[in-house]
């Protein structure tokens, strides 16, 4: 289903550089929360929007071939992650076998992948994260103070909201390298 809306910010311009290893610069499912957390941080991001923006995965499906070195080969014990809930991973073992199509879809977030929620926070909070990037988010105290407020309620504090904070960090995300002027970049057609 549909998530929140909001206006995508227009006017910019395309840059004349294209460059395949500026994609190493780029978050891997394989990186540490440290490693996230830097690569968001030099692009303007802070842990909120690293938090929030991996929410993205509330939507879609990701590939065996991301899982298997997870499920089958996790260091330093070389077996499965054992971060994974204990209910979920054999599951994902079924949908992933050792030498199964590497290729073969799954949804990303577990049991609600056509649905825009909060549920994947909820899932990254319980070890149902699909992608190791995403348990990773449990591994800082920061990151993990961050899911953890989108299910606390107190007194003191009023509980923020994942659509709100989403559309936010959407926002500020597409302001990255934003070319602008004359001489930084054309409008392609």
């Amino acid at each position: 289903s549909f998530g929140p809306f909001y206006k995508v910010e227009t006017g910019r311009r395309d840059g004349f550089v294209s460059n395949k290893s500026l994609a190493n610069r780029m978050p891997d499912f394989r990186d540490s929360i440290q490693l996230l957390k830097h690569k968001f941080f030099e692009k303007g991001l802070n842990d909120k929007d690293l938090v929030v923006l991996s929410g993205a995965h509330t939507i879609g499906t990701t590939a065996c071939f991301f899982l298997m070195d997870r499920l089958y080969n996790f260091s330093p014990r070389r077996g499965p992650d054992p971060s994974i809930n204990q209910d979920l991973l054999p599951e994902l073992m079924d949908t992933c076998p050792p030498n199964g199509d590497i290729n073969f879809r799954l949804p990303i977030d577990h049991n609600s992948g056509v649905t825009f929620d909060i549920q994947i926070l909820e899932n990254i909070r319980n070890g149902f994260a699909v992608l190791q990037s995403d348990a990773k988010l449990m591994d800082d105290p920061v990151t993990k103070r961050i899911v953890d407020s989108y299910f606390r309620v107190t007194n003191q504090t009023i509980k923020p909201s994942f659509e709100a904070d989403f559309v936010h960090s959407m926002v500020k995300m597409g302001r990255i390298g934003v070319e602008t002027g004359p001489k930084s970049g054309e409008i392609r057609r």
